[in-house]
């Protein structure tokens, strides 16, 4: 429902980003996020409900238009696509301007899109709107995918409605602003439409409540963690490193939390002391981290697939790549050359081997190879381990653990 303020001469706008689960919905979101400028969008908040959660942000586009000779300003939603997230599906299409439905364009994915599409009608119906009447457009996404369907068999079978649709490889960012531009469009020609509605409004706005300040989990030497960073460096943690298939949002145990309020405390010692000591790093270490990354997967249509699947940016993998490179770098200053000090002495491997008979049938030659990679895993822990304790030893650390 469009809200105005008349005192900003403002008009807000709320467009839902809705689909299947995992067909590029939050990555949709997290691409407009960084390309938008600084000054014209909010942070990006996952509001944590029972049992999943939800992300929007604020964003005042520059160049969309203006209603009414006021500025308007979009308030961009997404929702987990799973089916029994359908409680909170429909409460966040409560109030919308406008819907994207972002598809998955693979063939194998007709059902799931059918069902979703059917949903959404569903549910805008039981708020007393007409999804063919309705802003809506339809983004084809994972066009970059070997299984994509041609465009003509997904219209055919899926954009019942004829609604406006748009193509996209959200993973490379490729449409997504194009999408949100068209769907902008829908929504300020739908508004207009109803001029003498909106005009007949005359009475101010109430003024704006003060934004409430993020709820912070903890602080490191003065850095604050808020919780929706924390929440973002979860989800984005779990999605670099889960074997398999991924939720759209990780539910973590409490246990799991502290674990990971851990991990991103050491990465911001990390960070802290590389600034303290001036440490450069340059581009092409961190491409050579990625390029080293993305051959595990064979090739780089495999590994943008990896990466849209997983509702990651390339960004995400470039941080790690940082991260890294960091580690390293600390770790070569602390102990020196470090292919010595994570060599495997064939004493080392006897030993571990004699303790471990049961898990290595058909002698020690057989997993001389392994029994040395985990000799070797097991070092560099123990390196790390002793780094992050060094970091944390004169820091000042303060964790709200009631805030989690």
């Amino acid at each position: 429902m469009v809200q105005i303020n008349f005192a900003r001469r403002e008009i807000s706008c709320k467009i839902v980003f809705y689909g299947p689960g995992m067909s590029g919905k939050t990555t949709n979101l997290q691409v407009i996020h960084q390309k938008a400028p600084k000054e014209s969008k909010g942070d990006l908040i996952a509001i944590a409900t029972e049992g999943d959660r939800t992300l929007f942000f604020d964003f005042l586009p520059l160049d969309l238009g203006q209603v009414k000779g006021m500025n308007t300003k979009f308030q961009l939603y997404t929702v987990p696509g799973q089916v029994y997230y359908a409680s909170t599906r429909k409460l966040v299409l409560q109030g919308a301007d406008g819907v994207v439905f972002v598809a998955d364009s693979q063939r194998k994915k007709l059902e799931e899109n059918i069902e979703a599409l059917k949903d959404l009608e569903t549910s805008l119906k039981e708020y007393g709107i007409d999804m063919k009447t309705f802003p809506l457009v339809i983004q084809w996404n994972k066009r970059d995918l070997p299984d994509a369907a041609d465009i003509p068999w997904l219209e055919e079978n899926i954009n019942w409605t004829k609604a406006v649709t748009t193509e996209a490889i959200a993973a490379q960012g490729d449409g997504v602003m194009q999408t949100l531009k068209v769907a902008a469009k829908l929504v300020l020609d739908h508004i207009n439409s109803k001029g003498s509605e909106i005009s007949g409004s005359s009475a101010p706005a109430a003024p704006a409540a003060p934004k409430k300040e993020d709820t912070l989990v903890a602080l490191v030497n003065g850095g604050k963690v808020t919780r929706n960073y924390f929440v973002n460096y979860c989800q984005t943690q779990y999605r670099l490193t889960a074997p398999g298939e991924v939720e759209d949002f990780k539910r973590f145990s409490r246990d799991e939390e502290l674990s990971q309020l851990n991990g991103l405390i050491n990465q911001m010692l990390l960070m802290q002391e590389a600034k303290k000591s001036a440490m450069s790093l340059d581009k092409k270490q961190i491409e050579a981290q990625v390029v080293s990354f993305a051959r595990k997967f064979g090739s780089m249509e495999k590994f943008n697939q990896w990466l849209d699947e997983r509702h990651l940016t390339m960004d995400a993998v470039k941080n790690e790549a940082v991260k890294n490179i960091v580690i390293s770098m600390m770790l070569k200053g602390k102990y020196g050359d470090l292919a010595a000090g994570l060599a495997v002495t064939p004493a080392e491997t006897a030993a571990y081997y004699d303790s471990h008979q049961q898990a290595f049938p058909g002698g020690m030659e057989k997993h001389q190879d392994r029994i040395a990679q985990i000799l070797k895993n097991k070092k560099k822990k123990k390196m790390l381990d002793d780094l992050f304790a060094a970091l944390r030893k004169d820091a000042k650390i303060e964790i709200f653990e009631d805030k989690l």
